[in-house]
């Protein structure tokens, strides 16, 4: 699969997420599986995850992937709290 594709899933799956929790746990075993190519799969998914709409989300959608956009952010730098 693509990286592209696999942020596509990642915003899926995110989509059907009901906590933070599930979230981070997403988030955690997407960069132990890909830990080659994290910080690229990571940057993608930002990018997308900024230019998704609010108005295509609930609320709870919208505050998870605001809180994965969060997560992301520190991934794509490689700070250390990733």
């Amino acid at each position: 699969m693509t990286t592209d594709g696999l942020a596509l899933e990642i915003i899926t799956q995110l989509g059907t997420i009901t906590n933070y929790q599930q979230a981070d746990q997403l988030l955690a075993s997407i960069k132990k599986e890909h830990a080659a190519s994290s910080k690229k799969i990571f940057s993608l998914l930002r990018e997308k995850i900024e230019n998704l709409s609010p108005l295509e989300c609930n609320s709870l959608q919208w505050s998870i992937y605001r809180y994965a956009l969060m997560h992301v952010r520190k991934c794509a730098s490689m700070e250390p709290a990733c």
